[in-house]
This record gives C-alpha cells, sequence and structure tokens, in this order.
C-alpha cells in the first residue's frame, strides 16, 4: 500500500506563495542534488506555513500506478479501482511536488519520473475548526 501526500497550495482559500516558489524550483531545477537542497528547508517551510496533506492511498507498490492512479483522466481519480481517498477537500491530480510514501521511503513526484527524499517530510494533519467557548451560566 502507498500513501500520496499533495502539497497543499492554498490556506484559507488564497495561493501561497511560498508553496509556488517550492513549486517552480523543484520543476525547473537544473540537477538533481539541488532536490537535497530544496527539500532540506524543513523549518523555513513550517514559518511559511507549508505542508502536505494525505489525500489516498493506493494498493500495489508501483509508484507510476500511484501517480497515474491519482489522476484526472477520463474521471475524477477518486472512482480508479485500488484507491482509498483520505481527503473530503477538493481533487486535484498528482503533480510535481507532491509527495508518494512506499514502505516507509518518501519520494517526490519529478520532472521525470521520481526522486527518494533521504528523510521524511513535514505531514501535518489539517488544522481542527475552531469552537467558540460557551459562556458559563
Amino acid at each position: 500500500m502507498m500513501q500520496v501526500f499533495h502539497l497543499k497550495v492554498a490556506r484559507a482559500g488564497q495561493l501561497n506563495p511560498a508553496v509556488v516558489d517550492m513549486h517552480a524550483r523543484i520543476a525547473f531545477r537544473v540537477d538533481r542534488d539541488a532536490l537535497a537542497e530544496i527539500f532540506s528547508e524543513e523549518v523555513k517551510w513550517r514559518e511559511v506555513g507549508l505542508s502536505f496533506e494525505l489525500v489516498a492511498e493506493v494498493e500495489g507498490d508501483n509508484l507510476e500506478r500511484a501517480f497515474s492512479a491519482t489522476n484526472h483522466i477520463d474521471s475524477d481519480w477518486s472512482g480508479n479501482p485500488g484507491v482509498q481517498v483520505k481527503t473530503t477537500a477538493s481533487r486535484r491530480s498528482t503533480s510535481v511536488g507532491d509527495l508518494v510514501m512506499r514502505d516507509g521511503t518518501t519520494f517526490v513526484v519529478d520532472k521525470f519520473g521520481f526522486s527518494e527524499i533521504q528523510r521524511p517530510m513535514p505531514i501535518e494533519p489539517e488544522d481542527e475548526p475552531e469552537t467558540a467557548e460557551l459562556p458559563r451560566c
């Protein structure tokens, strides 16, 4: 079983410029060594609010299968066989910068194929909805 995590591109309905920057750095970098540098900036990412959300679990161990099973091709990917949806948020296709975890190893969806990340990435749960405190009688 593989887990697919999408980079959260918006917070409170607004596009996060830091996410756009990270996506561009992954997609347009010149060499693979730069990938380690990009993914080593966890503290900076947390400060600007970057995170990943678990969106699906996909049967099997083929990374290409996880990618294709979580892409809208002829229809919404949530109906694809062997896919368990793990989000209530609106779905998008898996793309460059998203993550796939297989057997405890994390891979980033790269320009062509996948690249292994040498350490776990920060994966944060959705924020809990705020609840108003009731007045005491």
